[in-house]
């Protein structure tokens, strides 16, 4: 199947394409993601967060994310946004933008969204 004919595929280039229009102020749109990540993957997601420590409101400076071969990090630094991709199977780490970065983690998700209802299925045929 050709990857423009892959629904998953169109799926994931119209979340990318919303992310594109959310990301223009980055400050704005950082805080956003790491709380929506840490919400809805609290077992994969680590944020680090900067300024001082004993103020009650912390900006998140770092996201991290552990999917299967992924880890993904995001930095925001006072030159923008850092972002790389490291597979653990190949030990490859590159820098990349954060486009490229979201669809590893849109792909990630889909592949692990896939997996687990595979398995809830697997579970249920077992008990019943």
């Amino acid at each position: 199947m050709d990857q423009l004919d892959d629904p998953g595929q169109r799926e994931i280039d119209n979340v990318i394409g919303s992310l594109r229009a959310d990301a223009r102020d980055i400050r704005v749109f950082f805080p956003v993601l790491a709380a929506k990540l840490a919400a809805s993957l609290p077992e994969a997601v680590d944020l680090e967060r900067g300024g001082n420590p004993f103020r009650r409101r912390r900006p998140v400076r770092r996201i991290t994310v552990r999917l299967d071969d992924d880890l993904l990090d995001a930095e925001l630094t006072p030159a923008g946004l850092v972002c790389r991709d490291t597979r653990f199977s190949s030990g490859i780490s590159q820098e990349v933008d954060l486009e490229s970065w979201m669809r590893v983690l849109l792909s990630a998700l889909r592949r692990r969204a896939r997996t687990a209802a595979e398995a809830s299925e697997a579970l249920r045929f077992l008990v019943t």
